[in-house]
């Protein structure tokens, strides 16, 4: 066992010791001295599901509790003992949702208001405690005194859990969610200064570790990225509710971390779907823009996550040009995957992820859930046989207004011998996107390859027929004209799932099939492919 282990189990048998649970009932509940508002909106929709017994996926009958489930998906559980999903609740508004809240934490604190090892992790429970003291107005001012101690008394007493627990937290964005919700318990409780500035310092240092250069999260997922600035702008907020100076380092922080949020974003306001990230709201991400209080624009070129955007007229590109050197376990094998859009209406997607589902969120991180080139249906990915850094190189060119990016990978080096070649080209007015993939047999020594697929996934709200004879691919998309893809191989449509959403729809992809059995021989195959917006009308095309 690691030494890291080992001290984590011994931890875990303190924590689970009766002394240890009395010492934390022996602490008295103190008093919110700085209020805290949770500023980030929520669904009327998703509030009225919960009243109605539906939350993060599960559905109760009449007289079951949620405290008596366990999610078969970590996600799901963490989100349920997280309790973020109380915005809800408060943009729905209303005594019933009140009750509804009052209920759902007075079961809980009957549950699990002692230790437990997930779901008094330091993530969760720092989420929970900004949840609680960040709606508590909402679900405590109009509820009985013996209510409103009984919640004071548990956040005081997970904050205490929190910060004698500090060392022994996860990292990533989860380390991020424990220190701001102890420095926002710690400040709105009046806890003594030595542990604000204990918790800055590691802040701080999180910062150093998981912001790159260009403002981009080490995760590389738009998701945990929207998250990550939530926290700064909150840990800000509760500081200068605190008579404290805004802290220049931190605000500039939330200023790089925007530009890249901007670029994921596509003409309907929402994120493109990489890395384990669903589209989110509009108004959520508008809400986190107009609290970074920064004017700083949009970054096109992002080389430390590893995403370009190219935007013409209406229309954005988003191409993912990276690779992540952390082996995040959520991560997608989408090297040159890509999503286009030409004003609200999105054409060309990723599949997406699906939080409440292990199983199918793994088969969404493989390469063939993305708008991208495949060879005989293996991932494109680092392992043993590949080098250290798969990528080779990433170049932009804009002549005349029109935009090339072209990636270079080895990402099927190790097992076929192969490089790939990806060129985009955008027209100025973003009606004209083309591309041309190569893949090259370098002489190593190696599987000989079958096929290359390409993957063009589509929006739900395009739908797509094959015409003149098979050799073009007419989109009608619900808005945005219509669409014509063309290209110099052989064209497929076939079924495929969109999970950009909460809910699952049914939509199609177009596949471009290449044979590869010859490339030894030849050297390199090409293969090239267009999409271009029609400019007659609807019932003049074919």
């Amino acid at each position: 066992m690691k030494l890291s282990a080992l001290i984590r189990s011994l931890r875990q048998f303190y924590f689970n010791n009766p002394i240890y649970t009395w010492r934390l009932n022996r602490v008295e509940a103190r008093e919110i001295k700085i209020p805290v508002f949770d500023s980030w909106p929520g669904e009327i929709e998703v509030g009225r599901d919960i009243i109605n017994g539906k939350i993060v996926g599960l559905k109760l009958s009449n007289d079951q509790s949620v405290w008596e489930i366990k999610p078969m998906d970590p996600l799901s559980f963490e989100a349920l003992h997280g309790f973020t999903w109380l915005r809800h609740l408060r943009a729905q508004g209303g005594e019933v949702a009140r009750q509804r809240v009052r209920k759902l934490v007075s079961d809980w604190l009957d549950a699990f208001n002692v230790w437990h090892p997930v779901v008094w992790r330091g993530d969760i429970l720092g989420e929970r405690i900004s949840a609680w003291l960040g709606m508590f107005d909402f679900f405590c001012e109009s509820a009985s005194d013996d209510f409103r101690k009984r919640v004071l008394q548990s956040i005081t007493k997970q904050i205490m859990h929190g910060l004698n627990d500090i060392k022994s937290n996860e990292v990533g964005i989860r380390r991020i969610r424990t220190l701001k919700g102890l420095l926002i318990g710690c400040t709105a409780m009046n806890f003594d200064e030595t542990r604000g500035n204990l918790l800055r310092r590691l802040l701080h240092k999180e910062l150093e570790l998981q912001v790159l250069p260009d403002g981009g999260h080490i995760s590389r997922s738009p998701s945990i990225h929207v998250e990550f600035i939530m926290a700064l702008i909150d840990i800000r907020n509760i500081s200068r509710a605190n008579g404290l100076e805004t802290n220049e380092e931190l605000q500039a922080f939330i200023a790089r971390m925007s530009r890249v949020l901007r670029l994921w974003r596509h003409g309907d306001g929402k994120l493109a779907l990489f890395h384990s990230s669903q589209e989110n709201g509009k108004p959520l991400i508008d809400s986190v823009l107009g609290q970074v209080e920064s004017q700083q624009k949009t970054i096109y070129a992002a080389d430390n996550i590893g995403f370009h955007k190219v935007s013409a007229g209406s229309a954005n590109l988003i191409i993912d040009t990276g690779v992540n050197d952390s082996h995040d376990a959520e991560n997608h094998d989408s090297l040159t995957a890509f999503e286009f859009s030409i004003g609200k209406q999105r054409l060309i997607v990723n599949c997406g992820t699906s939080p409440g589902n292990v199983g199918l969120r793994e088969v969404l991180k493989t390469s063939s859930a993305h708008s991208m080139l495949t060879v005989d249906g293996v991932s494109c990915r680092r392992n043993s046989a590949t080098p250290t850094n798969i990528l080779t190189s990433v170049i932009r060119k804009v002549v005349d207004g029109c935009s090339l990016v072209e990636i270079i990978h080895e990402g099927y080096g190790g097992n076929y011998g192969l490089s790939h070649s990806r060129s985009f080209y955008l027209s100025a007015s973003g009606n004209d996107l083309r591309g041309e993939e190569i893949l090259h047999y370098s002489g190593a020594p190696g599987v000989i390859p079958r096929e290359a697929i390409i993957r063009f996934h589509l929006h739900p709200r395009v739908r797509a027929s094959l015409v003149q004879d098979g050799s073009s691919i007419l989109l009608r998309p619900t808005a945005g004209g219509f669409w014509r893809f063309k290209s110099d191989s052989t064209l497929l449509l076939e079924e495929s799932l969109y999970l950009g959403t909460a809910n699952r729809q049914r939509t199609e992809q177009i596949i471009i099939m290449a044979s590869l059995e010859d490339i030894r021989d030849k050297s390199e195959i090409v293969v090239r492919w267009a999409l271009s917006k029609e400019n007659t009308s609807a019932n003049k095309i074919k």
